[in-house]
């Protein structure tokens, strides 16, 4: 079973299997990881869920590592925050490789575990 249909999954695990589909470029899974409903925030301005696959689609991940993970739950959402340094470059443009903060928002529905919302707090 995968940490997306286990209701007791906790944000770390979740995290890791969506950016495990980005770098794989699995946009079936990036697809059904993102709620239909799903916004996020990055410095340079909000984003729908198209937005943001579009943008993840231009995205090269490369090697990455995800420190101090905190996660909160309330019912059927969880908030999970860490840190993340990720080589990784959007439209030929090297991104900073220095460690920034992240938080992800997930709701656990009919379809699992969905990311509702992502804050992504690298300067792009």
């Amino acid at each position: 079973m995968s940490a997306m249909q286990d209701p007791n999954a906790d944000g770390e695990t979740l995290y890791r299997e969506f950016v495990a589909a980005v770098a794989a470029k699995d946009w079936t899974a990036v697809d059904a990881i993102l709620a239909a409903d799903f916004q996020s925030a990055h410095t340079d301005g909000p984003r729908d869920k198209a937005a943001e696959i579009e943008m993840l689609k231009a995205l090269d991940l490369g090697t990455y590592s995800l420190t101090d993970f905190a996660t909160t739950r309330g019912g059927d959402t969880l908030v999970a925050t860490h840190w993340l340094s990720v080589e990784e470059t959007i439209d030929g443009s090297r991104l900073s490789t220095k460690a920034a903060p992240r938080l992800t928002v997930w709701r656990n529905g009919a379809s699992g575990w969905q990311i509702i919302a992502i804050a992504n707090l690298n300067p792009a």
